[in-house]
């Protein structure tokens, strides 16, 4: 007679001795007469080793408990899922990146991607804006609009916000180090365009601790920096509270090659900086967790260790959110993560060989749980701007994932498989005694005041990078099944030439036909509310709306915070 479905058990006291038998009997003669093609076995970012097989035993050994470590979607500790079924109701919102020349170009081409079956758009700006200088200023020529769109009054966004807003579902902002201003910038644009904040989600980044840590986007320093990022989570909670005030880029951790442990802990001890400042202005824990949980997570082609990570980023702010703050409402302990195939994977040579790995890194954010968000880059990236093409690509492969896979048909597939558990636990543990490293030096501010997160990736650059120059990680293209260079086989985007000249023009006009006064006014506002330590965003607020520039404004900051000069001991291996 069958046993009805469920009812096994797997006697575990003799495994570990099976185990040993096999070795012994089985596998040893064999790899004997065979030896393995690698010695040895690691993951890629990690260098963890990997066995040759896993099984119960494994578990045992990390003190793995399917009620604690594991449970049930949508339950604490939200290791499977933060959302009880899953994506069986809904996929994740599919997002992509965009960010280039003028307001108008921006627009079309954000048009143009919503077409596309995108419900989602990541709006990055030129490094003349994230920088805080005005397309004018002689520091950012040949810049404007390359590396993103150039942001310089409010006529900018007026243009850029040309979109439908019935199609658009979310909408990330970029724009860490000048955040108030570019908060300022798009509140009044919505007001201009009359669109109701509550149809849509606006997410900030707002994560300037992460810029001083690797990416460099900053302006002013690190006390100044976490000042003006409490100001605008504290302006959002109390006027929008249907936004999203801060992310946690460890996907800028990621690019810089911080291994998966350090991007969780790294990541998660920045958040409590936020946290604790936050704390400071009257908020209590479980009204502020919910909207500090927003994690950007990249995945790498190693796809368990990819896989892993999600799973064990979910639990480990859980854990956090509820062993060091006290957090009591499910919401404060519910991860919200954007995942990501990572850009550093894609290559320059045989770009084409990008689709396959934006494939298998997409399919692995699925698996590890996919977010509430996912946004993939393409193809092309490596060479320009992506192209038309290349964004019909990059949107497919989420939709090809999402329809044709089956990965998403139930939740969490991958749970109880002895490696992934194994790992997932390992890294989970390894993330908490990296951030009890962190917090015993003062926490992130203090590490980063010492250059401890910049050194740590200083060496992890150094390792990670001799195991391509040494070929030990074998990359296709690049150091293994190599091509003679030839012509380029992708279409190119390319900016128009005029653009920067016509964006210089178009800010040269506007403080021309502008009530100065009223901006000299406006701007000197803003510098009192830095001087008091006021919220900086109603002063920014009031002066875009009088066509103050975005680089007036943090001249008026820079004045009063002075800028960040690193030591440049602090940074390398």
């Amino acid at each position: 007679m069958n046993k009805p479905l469920g009812s096994f058990t797997v006697a575990n006291d003799n495994i570990a001795g099976e185990a040993a038998r096999w070795e012994a009997e089985t596998r040893g003669p064999f790899v004997a007469a065979n030896p393995e093609r690698r010695d040895p076995f690691v993951t890629q970012a990690l260098t963890w080793p990997i066995k040759p097989l896993y099984t119960p035993a494994d578990l045992d050994a990390v003190g793995f408990d399917y009620l604690t470590d594991l449970g049930f979607p949508g339950e604490y500790p939200y290791t499977r899922s933060t959302r009880p079924n899953g994506h069986r109701s809904q996929f994740w919102t599919m997002t992509q990146v965009t960010g280039f020349g003028k307001g108008q170009a921006w627009s079309k081409r954000a048009r143009y991607m919503l077409d596309q079956g995108l419900s989602g758009l990541i709006l990055e700006y030129d490094l003349a804006t994230t920088n805080g200088y005005d397309s004018d200023d002689p520091i950012v020529e040949g810049e404007v609009g390359r590396a993103g769109m150039a942001l310089d009054s409010l006529e900018d966004l007026e243009a850029a916000f040309d979109l439908p807003f019935d199609k658009l579902k979310y909408l990330m902002s970029v724009c860490n180090a000048p955040q108030p201003v570019n908060l300022a910038m798009i509140i009044a644009a919505l007001e201009k365009k009359g669109v109701d904040p509550r149809d849509f989600v606006l997410h900030i980044v707002n994560g300037i601790l992460i810029e001083y840590t690797c990416v460099g986007r900053y302006i002013y320093p690190p006390e100044h920096g976490l000042r003006i990022a409490v100001d605008c989570i504290e302006y959002i909670i109390r006027n929008h509270p249907n936004w999203a005030p801060l992310s946690i880029i460890s996907a800028q951790l990621q690019p810089a090659k911080a291994n998966p442990v350090q991007e969780i802990a790294f990541s998660l001890s920045i958040v409590c900086a936020y946290i604790d400042a936050t704390l400071e202005r009257g908020f209590t824990i479980d009204e502020i967790a919910p909207y500090l949980n927003h994690f950007v997570v990249n995945v790498d082609m190693d796809f368990f260790e990819g896989i892993c990570k999600l799973r064990a980023f979910r639990k480990c702010w859980a854990r956090l959110m509820k062993e060091r703050y006290g957090a009591t409402r499910p919401e404060a302990m519910k991860i919200r993560l954007m995942t990501s195939p990572t850009t550093i994977a894609l290559t320059l040579q045989q770009p084409l060989n990008n689709i396959a790995r934006l494939g298998i890194m997409a399919t692995a954010c699925a698996l590890g749980g996919a977010g509430d968000n996912m946004t993939t880059p393409l193809h092309d990236e490596a060479h320009s701007l992506p192209a038309e093409e290349a964004i019909r690509v990059g949107a497919a492969i989420q939709h090809i994932v999402a329809y044709e896979t089956g990965v998403a048909e139930t939740i969490d597939p991958l749970a109880g498989s002895y490696y992934v558990e194994t790992l997932t636990k390992q890294m989970e543990d390894a993330a908490f005694a990296e951030m009890d490293r962190i917090f015993e030096m003062g926490g992130a501010t203090k590490a980063i005041e010492r250059g401890y997160f910049q050194r740590a990736l200083g060496r992890e650059q150094y390792e990670r990078n001799k195991d391509i120059e040494e070929g030990r990680r074998k990359w296709i293209g690049v150091n293994h099944l190599t091509l003679p260079e030839k012509k380029r086989e992708i279409e190119i985007f390319r900016l128009d030439d005029t653009m920067e000249e016509e964006q210089v023009a178009k800010l040269q006009a506007l403080r021309a036909r502008r009530d100065q006064a009223a901006v000299d006014a406006a701007v000197e506002r803003v510098r009192q509310a830095a001087r008091d330590g006021s919220n900086l965003v109603p002063a920014c607020l009031d002066a875009v709306k009088v066509y103050a520039t975005h680089g007036e404004l943090c001249n008026a900051m820079r004045d009063v915070f002075g800028v960040h000069a690193p030591d440049s001991q602090l940074a390398g291996v």
